[in-house]
């Protein structure tokens, strides 16, 4: 994309996202408690308890959706000039966020539906369909990008309605999938009564999912300071930054998919009672997530400026900039990825408070203070630092809390008082 537009359009798109990241943690946390409530459903065995779950876990992400459309459309003006974003990529930017807000309902829900399948113990269809969303992003994107085919040149209006059209075809398909193989969570005849929302279990989407949505608002909000002060620095350190966060997103996907499957198969067999299980899904998982996010940050190491080069052009300042950028931050997401494993098994009995506080003191009390409090010595070099020594403090905290903390005193959520 800034190979064709330039590098502005980078830092447009990656400062637009911050809000989409902040607005999907409603929907995360939404998905999160969903899941749980599946597993532990499935593990006691109550199949219309899990059928409740869905209908009103669908409901309400759907009704969400459409609002923050609405409102984002309006309000992402206002937003962008808050964060400083530099004048040679604000109305870009604007374009960008508002066109991404008209694709929420159908991405919200997508991700949803990931969620709710992970809950059941699926893995590899979430996986299956997310490589398809993927896929069509990348050729929808740069079609309407660039006007390929005799199609309208779009530019960076382009890029957000390939990934609309992509998020749009991949739930369909899903969704058809979904019914043609009668997966659990599908809703047929009397089952879609439960599309009208249950307020005791919209209650408890909302007590269990309210922490993770905080937790999203929490980190995404430290991100939205973070980027003000990298925007301060000028259009290049921003496009670079812009740059070294979009490998950073592939570089967490591992770690992601496996914390995700850690909570699933830890709430069916924390409804089972099985907490042996549970230990051992723990060290595995965490281990796993490790194994992978390590040899991905070495994959990247090893192929020097290539990745940076498919964002950035070559041989440029801006180039230099993010790669050492990506020096400094890179393998912090190796030890990021055992916070996201062992937080993941904490949510899976419904503690969902602590994974909150521990990313709120990460962010709001190491990485931000210490990125200001460093700048006058350092630089623009102290907002990298910032990102190595938040993980370290995640990770510490989180494995305190688990070894330590009283996680595992949780009721199920189907259960009385729970």
């Amino acid at each position: 994309m800034s190979r064709v537009l330039g590098e502005h359009a980078l830092t447009a798109v990656v400062n637009s996202n911050i809000f989409m990241f902040m607005m999907m943690g409603v929907v995360m946390g939404i998905g999160m408690a969903a899941g749980v409530g599946i597993g532990q459903s499935i593990g006691a065995d109550d199949r219309s308890g899990i059928r409740k779950v869905v209908g009103t876990a669908i409901a309400s992400v759907l009704a969400f959706a459409l609002l923050v459309a609405v409102a984002g459309w309006w309000m992402a003006p206002i937003a962008l000039d808050r964060m400083h974003v530099p004048d040679e990529a604000h109305d870009a930017a604007v374009t960008y966020l508002r066109l991404v807000c008209l694709s929420m309902p159908s991405t919200f829900l997508f991700v949803l539906m990931m969620m709710l399948l992970r809950g059941t113990g699926d893995a590899r269809t979430p996986f299956r369909f997310s490589l398809l969303w993927i896929g069509l992003g990348l050729v929808l994107s740069p079609v309407l990008l660039t006007g390929a085919f005799g199609l309208p040149r779009l530019g960076i209006a382009g890029v957000a309605l390939g990934g609309l059209l992509a998020n749009g075809i991949a739930l369909l398909s899903l969704v058809a999938y979904l019914y043609r193989r009668r997966v659990l969570i599908t809703l047929r005849g009397a089952d879609l009564r439960y599309l009208r929302p249950d307020l005791r279990i919209v209650k408890m989407l909302t007590t269990r999912g309210s922490p993770m949505a905080l937790e999203s608002f929490v980190v995404q909000g430290s991100y939205f300071v973070l980027l003000a002060m990298v925007n301060d620095y000028g259009a290049k350190t921003a496009a670079a930054y812009s740059a070294a966060a979009q490998l950073w997103n592939y570089v967490q996907m591992p770690s992601i998919a496996v914390a995700s499957a850690m909570s699933a198969m830890s709430a069916m067999n924390i409804g089972a009672q099985r907490w042996d299980r549970v230990e051992r899904i723990a060290r595995r998982g965490c281990l796993l997530a490790v194994t992978l996010t390590g040899a991905t940050c070495l994959l990247l190491q090893l192929l020097g400026d290539w990745p940076l080069q498919l964002f950035l052009p070559q041989g440029g300042e801006t180039l230099v900039k993010a790669r050492g950028i990506n020096d400094i931050v890179l393998w912090g997401w190796v030890v990021q990825a055992i916070t996201g494993g062992l937080c993941a098994i904490m949510r899976s009995n419904a503690a969902m408070l602590a994974p909150t506080l521990i990313y709120g003191i990460t962010m709001w009390v190491v990485r931000v203070p210490f990125a200001k409090a460093l700048e006058p010595a350092l630089g623009e070099a102290a907002i990298w630092w910032s990102f190595p020594m938040g993980t370290a403090n995640s990770a510490l905290l989180a494995w305190a809390y688990y070894r330590w903390g009283g996680w595992r005193n949780k009721r199920l959520v189907g259960k009385p008082g729970g």
